[in-house]
């Protein structure tokens, strides 16, 4: 006798079972997802930042070896150098707007302009240019050029030119170029806790000088700075507390170049 058995199927049992997901849990997913993502965002502009911020700092730390050694080869830091206003830049080497010092003797804002790249909208370079580029006709200026009996003269370049420019994009600048003496100097106070300017010119001497006096000279002689502008883009001024150090609140980064 055949006997025939029949054996049930898991569908067979359970023909109703719903299978994937219900609209609740979808929404579920997506928000989670969605925060997941947020998070990561977050973090990677957190990261970017950082590392725009550590580009900066290295780069103003090259930058200011490169100041250094061009103020041993001159003497002098950028923008200030050639002060005296007898020297005609060379305008098909570099792009600066030298037309706010064109006058015989230029004022002391002219030249904080001009360093700073504050002078003109079209201003393409700033003093900080000469770091690498000689910014006068080689053949009419060859005095300024290196000479390597005097061991006196424009060396460079220095620096390339994306070594001028922070993790934003924006150029540094070069602030205060012409207070770079000794630690013993000190300059004059206005009386305001601030620098005393007289004919352009801060007064800075050392206890040695016949015009010194402890309560007029207070004020720091070695605070050249080099000043990345920050995310902001825009700089925030002198903290007169500490030189050395950004304003209140400011997103500058400042490097003495002497301290």
């Amino acid at each position: 006798m055949r006997c025939l058995l029949f054996f049930p199927t898991p569908l067979a049992t359970n023909s109703s079972r719903q299978t994937g997901f219900t609209l609740i849990e979808l929404l579920v997913v997506i928000t989670l997802l969605a925060i997941v993502a947020s998070i990561a965002v977050t973090g990677y502009d957190d990261v970017s930042e950082q590392a725009r911020i550590d580009t900066t700092k290295f780069e103003m730390a090259e930058l200011r070896k490169a100041l250094l050694q061009f103020r041993r080869d001159n003497r002098e830091l950028p923008c200030r150098v050639y002060r005296d206003g007898t020297y005609s830049p060379d305008k098909s080497s570099m792009v600066l707007n030298f037309d706010s010092l064109a006058a015989a003797s230029p004022t002391r804002e002219a030249y904080d302009a001009w360093c700073m790249n504050q002078a003109a909208t079209d201003q393409l370079d700033s003093g900080l240019s000469i770091l690498n580029q000689f910014p006068y006709d080689t053949t009419a200026e060859l005095p300024l050029l290196w000479n390597p009996d005097t061991k006196l003269g424009w060396n460079g370049p220095y620096i390339n030119n994306q070594g001028i420019t922070d993790g934003w994009g924006k150029q540094f600048i070069l602030v205060d170029p012409e207070l770079d003496y000794g630690v013993s100097y000190r300059c004059e106070n206005d009386g305001s806790d601030d620098y005393a300017i007289t004919a352009g010119l801060y007064k800075c001497i050392n206890p040695d000088h016949v015009d010194w006096d402890e309560d007029d000279f207070t004020k720091d002689a070695n605070i050249a700075r080099v000043v990345s502008v920050g995310p902001d883009g825009q700089y925030d001024g002198l903290n007169l507390t500490n030189p050395c150090q950004p304003a209140t609140d400011s997103d500058d980064l400042v490097l003495c170049l002497l301290k």
